[in-house]
């Protein structure tokens, strides 16, 4: 009879336990979180910039070389693309022009009359790679640069001249939202030598800029990560 007993409560026991794992849950499912977007780089983007330019102008006069020191200032716009590879880097094309300002600056000479340089514009349109950790990226940009420069006497003839050289420079820029991007950046240029005024004057014009910018990236939207397990 005690076997008897035992066995049917074990049979009991087994039943109700899988009868139990039968019954529907109350425990609620796990919340879902949706995966954060990563920041892609990809995209159209416009802006503005500006910022101080040292611009080391040279005049030679078929007999001496006069150089020159003058600190400018620059403002002007922005438009480029950008296409992030899966690897992070990136390469871009990127274009801008601008107004320089404060930029005429006197040349003192042994003899009179004394000469000065000037300039009135600035535009670009160069490569960019860089690398992107996040939302910042470090980059580097060089191409082809247009200016004007002017040479002339204090007291009469004026020579200018549309040039054409190079730029080459780097920056860092970072993605405050979005779509909203900061930049600084450092760009040196170079407009060559060239001679004005019936070959009497050859003027060589090369500058160092430090720039600010704000940009608006459009674009696709972010990409969700994807959890992997």
């Amino acid at each position: 009879m005690r076997r008897f007993l035992l066995s049917t409560l074990a049979l009991a026991s087994t039943a109700l336990t899988a009868l139990a794992g039968d019954l529907p849950s109350e425990k609620a499912p796990p919340a879902y979180i949706a995966p954060i977007p990563a920041f892609s780089w990809t995209g159209v983007y416009v802006g503005v910039e500006g910022g101080v330019d040292f611009i080391t102008p040279s005049v030679y006069d078929g007999l001496n070389l006069y150089n020159n020191d003058i600190t400018g200032g620059l403002f002007g716009g922005v438009v480029g693309y950008n296409y992030e590879f899966p690897n992070n880097f990136l390469l871009g094309l990127e274009g801008d022009a601008g107004g320089v300002f404060g930029a005429r600056r006197t040349i003192v000479t042994v003899a009179a009359p004394n000469y000065y340089n000037d300039s009135s514009y600035f535009a670009d349109i160069r490569a960019r790679a860089g690398y992107a950790i996040g939302r910042s990226l470090l980059y580097a940009a060089g191409g082809v640069a247009f200016g004007d420069v002017q040479t002339a006497f204090v007291n009469g003839a004026s020579f200018t001249a549309d040039r054409v050289g190079y730029t080459i420079g780097g920056g860092l820029e970072y993605a405050f939202t979005d779509n909203l991007i900061g930049r600084a950046e450092y760009r040196h240029t170079d407009l060559g030598s060239q001679w004005v005024g019936g070959n009497t004057f050859r003027t060589t014009y090369q500058t160092d800029a430090v720039l600010a910018g704000l940009l608006y990236k459009f674009g696709p939207a972010p990409v969700p990560v994807v959890a992997k397990y």
